[in-house]
């Protein structure tokens, strides 16, 4: 198995074996990308969605979770977005968290953004 693993692999480029197993799921990753772009050394995460179904045991964002806690290091979730430095949303409205931010990306006409939580300072 890991002989026919390195043959598939050993002419990937950096950038798609970092991506390799999210592709295989198949998700998008290039929201991933857009969020990694967002973050900074030292944030802390919440990734909102809407509940929606993906797979037969996952919903869509159990999986893009499951994903971010290894694509995005070395930034780590936050247990609640109140203790986030960082929304990353995917299909909502990162206005309805009611949270204050300094800056926001959007992705083009979809709803996918990168919120930085303003601080005391910003």
């Amino acid at each position: 198995m890991v002989r026919a693993q390195h043959f598939i692999y050993r002419n990937y480029t950096e950038a798609q074996r970092e991506r390799a197993f999210g592709s295989q799921i198949p998700i998008d990753m290039s929201i991933f990308d857009f969020w990694r772009d967002g973050l900074r050394p030292g944030d802390r995460y919440w990734i909102q969605m809407p509940p929606e179904p993906f797979a037969t045991h996952a919903d869509k964002r159990y999986i893009a979770r499951s994903i971010a806690h290894i694509y995005l290091l070395p930034a780590i979730e936050a247990s609640r977005p109140a203790d986030a430095t960082v929304v990353l949303t995917w299909d909502a409205d990162p206005a309805t968290l009611h949270l204050h931010y300094g800056e926001q990306r959007e992705a083009g006409l979809q709803l996918i953004f990168t919120s930085r939580v303003a601080t005391d300072g910003s």
